[in-house]
């Protein structure tokens, strides 16, 4: 009986060690909450300058395909001119061939 008694601890309060692990846990939380904060607003002004570097590219993209284009129609014009000269010139070959040559006087 007495034995079994000296084995039976009482319920203490808590010790150094149960102290300083909550301190250390609590530690631990306020870091972890710090870091999630700062990364929360860190990606917040990323994601607004890559919103913004996307806006300028596609600015970019849009006046650059609009030079390609108006380049496009200045050559298209300008083969449109072409091909209206040698559609006209192929006309007057077309005449020509079909007018007989003038004979030559004192040729045999």
């Amino acid at each position: 009986w007495s034995i079994a008694m000296s084995h039976i601890k009482k319920p203490v309060g808590w010790g150094v060690f149960e102290w300083a692990l909550t301190l250390l846990l609590a530690v631990c939380a306020g870091v972890l909450i710090t870091c999630t904060a700062l990364m929360w607003t860190y990606l917040g002004a990323l994601r607004a300058d890559i919103n913004n570097l996307v806006v300028r590219n596609q600015i970019e993209i849009a006046r650059a395909l609009l030079a390609v284009k108006e380049q496009q129609v200045l050559s298209n014009s300008k083969l449109d001119a072409v091909r209206d000269e040698l559609h006209a010139l192929n006309e007057k070959a077309g005449i020509a061939a079909r007018v007989s040559p003038p004979e030559k006087n004192g040729a045999p």
